[in-house]
């Protein structure tokens, strides 16, 4: 029992104490004392053993949040080489590419994929397009999977687009991207029927 300040002074703490234990045999106060410690103890121990026990649980599980979002940002150089013939629909034409290139930045590696353009009477481009991203974020590595679509102009050759990055493998497992992409297209280089070149930005989040 802890000791009490005021009316419940020490002196008249231990007259109680005293009173309590005279009519009771020695031995009979000795083992009540030892098992009231004992057990004061034993309700330690077990209050010790569940802390460290959460402890070391905490410490030892895989945390299961996702980490925030991050900024991604970054350069992309494609090469565009024709799938087959144009092909006329109504006013429009339709063209279809294959699509490899090059990223540089948070996301550093290779693409490889196809584009369908849709070029009206008017020199405006509306396209959208699916790659596989394999490459890497940092440390981890793996492929990514994108869809993007967006407007470009068949006369200035610049380009507007919006990317979806999901359904990672390997380090990049989790993984989901969200980009704008903005550059230009027009002269042809080695190996390409169409290059360019443009950089990105947006976020990444790697979710459990």
């Amino acid at each position: 029992m802890p000791l009490m300040t005021g009316k419940w002074s020490v002196a008249s703490q231990a007259r109680k104490f005293s009173e309590l234990c005279l009519p009771v045999p020695l031995d009979m106060c000795m083992k009540a004392n030892c098992w009231f410690n004992r057990n004061r103890l034993i309700s330690h121990l077990r209050r010790c053993f569940c802390a460290l026990a959460i402890t070391g649980a905490s410490l030892t599980l895989p945390g299961a949040e996702a980490s925030g979002p991050e900024p991604a940002s970054g350069g992309f150089f494609p090469c565009f080489n024709f799938a087959g013939p144009p092909r006329q629909a109504g006013e429009n034409l339709i063209i279809r590419f294959n699509v490899t290139g090059t990223v540089t930045g948070t996301l550093t590696g290779s693409f490889d994929g196809t584009e369908m353009d849709v070029v009206h009477p008017d020199g405006s481009i509306t396209l959208e397009g699916r790659l596989v991203f394999t490459g890497s974020v940092g440390a981890r590595a793996g492929t990514l999977f994108f869809t993007y679509n967006g407007i470009g102009n068949i006369n200035t050759g610049h380009e507007n687009l919006r990317g979806v990055g999901r359904q990672g493998t390997l380090g990049l497992a989790g993984l989901h991207a969200g980009i704008t992409l903005e550059g230009n297209v027009g002269a042809p280089s080695p190996g390409c029927a169409i290059s360019g070149a443009g950089t990105y930005t947006g976020q990444i989040l790697f979710a459990p």
